[in-house]
Order: C-alpha cells, then structure tokens, then sequence
C-alpha cells in the first residue's frame, strides 16, 4: 500500500486531537471528582430527595466510581495516538499497528464491561445516603453499550486481519 503525504497529513492531524482529547478528557474526570455535583439523573436513579447533600468525599467517590470506564478510554485513546503516530511515520501495514488497532477495540470491550459495573456501583454509593432499607441497585444495558460492543470487536476482528496481511506483505517483499 502506497503511504500517500495525505494519510500522513491526516494521521498527524489526527495524533494531535487524540492527545488533545486525552489531555480535556482527564481535566473533566478531575473537575468531576473534585468539584461537580451529583447529575439529576444519578440522583433520580439512587432515589435521593432533592435536599440530600452528600458529604464532599461521600460525593468525590460516587464520582469516582462513575470515572472508572474513563480510564479504558484512556487507555483507547493513547493506543489511537500511537497508532496515527505510526501512520504519520509513514509506517501503515505493520504488526506494530495491527496491534495497535486490537488493543484498541480490546479497550472499547473493557470500556463495556467496566461501565457495567461502574453504574450500579455509582448508583448504589449514592443511595448510600438514603436511610436503611431505601438503598438502592440498579443495572441498566443499553443500545449504546450493544453498539460499543460491536465497534470493538470489530476493531478486535480487523487487528487480526491487518495482522495477518502484514505477515502476508513481509513475506511478499522478501520474495522481490
């Protein structure tokens, strides 16, 4: 495949946003855990009256705990820095970046797995403030977790094959 100055522009251009991402990205996870309120959404689902304040580290954690699938984006992006970082280089089929691409739909599936966690437990954390027996767990799956799911693997199944079209390209040029 013929590494055009354009894929090369792009993939630059592309490196800087990712970095870019990762950097606002982890400003928001500290301004959310430190200083945000709860979302009315998170208090709707822990069945907190609307005068229920929690105690600033009571609410650092719930916070927290909902960050917890930031850190597989995270980890996400600065695979996809790498990657375009790669491209940029000028280096496109490789093992290098076929492990790149599998890494990153492998975090998007972590992403998943760990979001289905990181809910209940937020919203049980929260309802922690409720008098005993008001508690509350919830557990929720939605299209969006189902399509993130999808795009991974997907990502996983496209790593393999650029993979193995690497070693298929390293065996063709030792042939020339």
């Amino acid at each position: 495949m013929a590494n055009t100055p354009s894929v090369r522009r792009w993939a630059a251009a592309l490196r800087i946003l990712t970095i870019l991402a990762m950097v606002v990205l982890v400003a928001a996870l500290v301004f959310g855990i430190a200083l945000a309120g709860l979302p009315d959404e998170l208090r709707r689902a822990a069945a907190l009256a609307p005068d229920t304040a929690l105690a600033p580290l009571h609410r650092a954690a719930v916070a927290a705990s909902g960050a917890i699938p930031s850190l597989a984006l995270l980890y996400v992006l600065s695979q996809m820095a790498r990657l375009f970082g790669r491209y940029a280089g000028g280096e496109t089929l490789s093992h290098h970046c076929a492990g790149h691409i599998r890494r990153i739909g492998a975090g998007l599936l972590v992403a998943v797995a760990l979001d289905l966690v990181a809910r209940p437990l937020q919203v049980l954390l929260a309802s922690l403030a409720n008098p005993p027996g008001e508690r509350v767990l919830s557990l929720s799956l939605g299209t969006a977790d189902l399509g993130q799911v999808l795009a991974g693997g997907l990502m996983v199944v496209i790593g393999w094959a650029m993979g193995e079209a690497a070693l298929v390209a390293e065996e063709n040029r030792g042939f020339v």
